[in-house]
């Protein structure tokens, strides 16, 4: 029991540190529709909602696992982070291949 208590903690405490972390980022993702065109492609559009949902799922990431923590599954509530960070570099990684790296690909 002690273990998971300490793993918890540790899960948490990564969970806050990420969703506090990419609030610079969340900030300044209006500015990759800045390039003609990007506001039309899907894939950036992608990649600022995936932004936007980076500190939400973070903080649930973080906060549901402790108001759960009765039930047996309550740990994989963790993995919201996981979702989060997984998805962020699926949209980067779309982006590279589909894209070139721009953001205005059509």
């Amino acid at each position: 029991m002690t273990h998971k208590k300490g793993l918890r903690i540790t899960l948490t405490i990564i969970s806050i540190l990420g969703a506090l972390l990419s609030l610079p980022m969340v900030m300044m993702s209006p500015m990759m529709f800045d390039a003609p065109g990007s506001e039309n492609n899907p894939i950036t559009q992608l990649m600022f909602y995936s932004l936007l949902a980076f500190p939400a799922l973070c903080l649930m990431g973080g906060i549901l696992p402790w108001i759960f923590k009765r039930h047996a599954i309550s740990i994989w509530l963790y993995a919201l982070s996981g979702l989060a960070v997984g998805l962020f570099f699926a949209a980067v990684v779309l982006l590279q291949i589909q894209c070139g790296r721009n953001f205005s690909c059509s």
